[in-house]
C-alpha cells in the first residue's frame, strides 16, 4: 500500500530536446525544495546536512528528502543523458506534488499520448502545468489531453484486463472536468459508448446534427442486423473493410444509406452501435477490427465556424500560471489534524514566501514579506549590535579558537530540542572556514540568542510524535521553529544575507 506516481507513456524525449529537458526537471526539483542529505561527524555528534539537488558528474541524481515537507520518503531520481526519471512511494504531500510534476513535465514534451498519474488517477494539468509554467516561464496548454479519441483508445487498450477500460471517470480526469471545450463529435462518441445511444430513441434530435446522423446509422444497422441475422458482424466487417471508392460505387441494396453514411462518419461509429446492439464490450471489438477498417471517411463540419474557432482557442490556451507556495500549500485532511488547543487560536499554517527565503534571487520568485523583512531588519541590527560587543557579544562562547566545536553543538542542540532543523551545507562550510571573522561568530552568537529565546513558544514540537505526515503542519511549522529555519535559510542564501547582515 501508498502513494505511487508515474508516466503511462513511452517517456522518450527527443535528442535535440534532451538538454532543455534536463534542464527544466532540475530547476522544478530545486525549487520544489528536493534534497540531498550528507551526515557529519564531529566532537561526538552527528549533525545532517542539507543540498538542493545536484546532477552527479555521471549525469544522475538521486533523492528522497522534501525542504518543506521535511521527511524521507522511498528514492526517486533523474538520469540526464536518456532523460529517465523515476519514483517509488511519495506520499501526499510537498514531496508528492513535485514529483507528480516531473511527471507532468514528461507529458507536456512528448507528442503521444501519455499521462501523469498518481495511483493510476490521471493528474490536473491545469495544477501542475500552472506551476511549470510559472517556475519554468513557459507556455503549456491543454491541447494534447483534447485529443480525445486518441487518449481514450490508448488509455482502454492499456486496461484491456478491466471490466471497464474507459469510465466517465477516466473521461472527466483527462478534460479536467472541461467538458464545453472538449466538446464536438469525440465527445460524442464518446458518451454514446459510455451511456448508449437510448436518448436517440426518444430524445429530440436537430435534423443535420451529428446525433441526427448516429440515429440514422442505428436505424440502417438494425435493418442490416435483420438481414444477415447470426452472420450480422461478419457481414459487417467484410462492409467496414471496403475502400472509399468501393463505398461510393455501392450497389448493393442492403448497404444503401450505411455505404453513403459512411463517407463521412467514422468506422467506430458502426462498430459501438452494433456492440451496444449485440451486448458486446465495445473496446475490445475495436480493438480486434481498428486495423482492419477505413479511416478514408471525411468528417462533415458540424459545429459552426464560429464555435470552431472558440474551442480552437480555448484548447490552446496557455495554463494560467501558479506561484511556487501556492502550488506547494497543503490543505488535505491530514494537514491540521489534531492541532493542539493552545495552537488553534493561532490560525493554520501555509507555506509563504518568506519559508522559500533561500531561494530569493532579487526576482519575483519570492516576494519578501512586509513582517519578513521588518523581521531581517530587526536581525541586522541586533548582529551588528553583537560585532561592537568583545567577543562577538559572547565573552569566550565564540571565540575562534572554539569556535567550530561551539558550531557543531549549538546546531546538534537546535535539531535536538525543534526536531529537523538542518543546516544547509554550504552554510555549514562557509562559517567553519571563516570562524576568524567577527560577522561569522556573531552571527552564530545571534542563532544562540534566537534557539534560547523561542523555546517557550516552540515547546509544541513535544506534540511531534510518530509519523511527521500525520503531526498537523500548525505544529511541525509552529513559528518558533520557523524562525530558526528562516534564520538558517538567510545564512545560506549569500545574497539575502549581504542585503541585510553586508556579509
Amino acid at each position: 500500500m501508498g502513494t505511487f506516481a508515474s508516466y503511462t507513456g513511452e517517456m522518450n524525449i527527443p535528442e535535440e530536446k534532451r538538454d532543455c529537458f534536463g534542464q527544466q526537471m532540475m530547476k522544478l526539483l530545486n525549487y520544489g525544495g528536493m534534497m540531498q542529505l550528507e551526515q557529519v561527524s564531529l566532537f561526538g555528534r552527528e549533525l545532517i546536512l542539507l543540498s538542493p539537488v545536484e546532477l552527479s558528474k555521471e549525469g544522475e541524481v538521486h533523492f528522497w528528502y522534501n525542504y518543506f515537507e521535511e521527511d524521507k520518503w522511498e528514492g526517486a531520481g533523474f538520469y540526464v543523458n536518456n532523460s529517465n526519471f523515476y519514483s517509488n512511494k511519495i506520499g501526499s504531500c510537498e514531496f508528492s506534488d513535485v514529483i507528480i510534476a516531473a511527471y507532468m513535465l514528461y507529458e507536456m514534451y512528448v507528442e503521444a499520448p501519455g499521462f501523469a498519474e498518481c495511483n493510476g488517477k490521471m493528474m490536473n494539468p491545469r495544477f501542475y502545468g500552472g506551476w511549470l509554467n510559472h517556475i519554468l516561464g513557459m507556455e503549456f496548454s491543454m491541447e494534447k489531453r483534447y485529443h480525445l479519441w486518441e487518449n481514450a483508445e490508448y488509455i482502454a487498450f492499456s486496461r484491456m484486463d478491466y471490466d471497464d477500460p474507459f469510465t466517465i471517470s477516466e473521461l472527466r480526469d483527462l478534460i479536467a472536468g472541461e467538458f464545453e471545450i472538449a466538446g464536438g463529435t469525440e465527445l460524442t462518441d464518446l458518451l454514446y459508448i459510455l451511456y448508449g445511444t437510448e436518448t436517440l430513441e426518444t430524445g429530440h434530435i436537430v435534423p443535420g446534427s451529428y446525433p441526427d446522423d448516429v440515429y440514422q446509422c442505428k436505424k440502417a444497422l438494425e435493418s442490416f442486423q435483420e438481414i444477415n441475422g447470426e452472420h450480422f458482424e461478419e457481414s459487417l466487417l467484410h462492409f467496414l473493410q471496403m475502400n472509399r471508392s468501393k463505398r461510393e460505387k455501392n450497389t448493393d441494396a442492403n448497404l444503401g444509406l450505411l455505404a453513403e453514411l459512411s463517407l463521412f462518419l467514422p468506422a467506430r461509429v458502426f462498430i459501438y452501435l452494433a456492440a451496444e446492439m449485440d451486448q458486446k464490450p465495445f473496446w475490445e471489438l475495436w480493438k480486434e477490427w481498428k486495423d482492419k477498417v477505413y479511416h478514408d471517411e471525411r468528417m462533415k463540419q458540424y459545429a459552426s465556424k464560429k464555435l470552431q474557432k472558440k474551442r480552437e482557442k480555448w484548447r490552446k490556451r496557455i495554463i494560467p500560471k501558479i506561484r511556487t507556495s501556492a502550488f506547494l500549500r497543503q490543505d488535505n485532511w491530514f494537514t491540521f489534524y489534531d492541532t493542539p488547543k493552545e495552537l488553534i487560536s493561532k490560525g493554520n499554517y501555509y507555506l509563504s514566501d518568506d519559508d522559500r527565503i533561500f531561494w530569493w534571487d532579487g526576482t519575483d520568485e519570492v516576494m519578501i514579506s512586509d513582517d519578513m523583512d521588518a523581521w531581517l531588519t530587526e536581525l541586522s541590527d541586533r548582529h551588528r549590535g553583537l560585532m561592537d560587543l568583545p567577543d562577538a557579544g559572547c565573552g569566550n562562547k565564540f571565540k575562534a579558537s572554539g569556535f567550530i566545536e561551539d558550531f557543531i553543538i549549538l546546531l546538534d542542540e537546535i535539531c535536538d530540542y525543534y526536531k529537523r532543523i538542518f543546516p544547509f551545507k554550504t552554510m555549514f562550510y562557509d562559517f567553519i572556514q571563516h570562524s576568524e571573522k567577527k560577522e561569522y561568530r556573531a552571527a552564530l552568537a545571534l542563532l544562540r540568542i534566537l534557539y534560547e529565546e523561542n523555546k517557550e513558544e516552540g515547546k509544541v514540537i513535544k506534540y511531534a510524535k510518530g509519523e511527521w505526515d500525520f503531526v498537523s503542519k500548525n505544529v511541525t511549522q509552529n513559528i518558533a521553529r520557523l524562525r530558526l529555519k528562516r534564520y538558517l535559510s538567510v545564512m545560506a542564501n549569500v545574497k539575502i544575507r549581504e542585503k541585510y547582515f553586508n556579509f
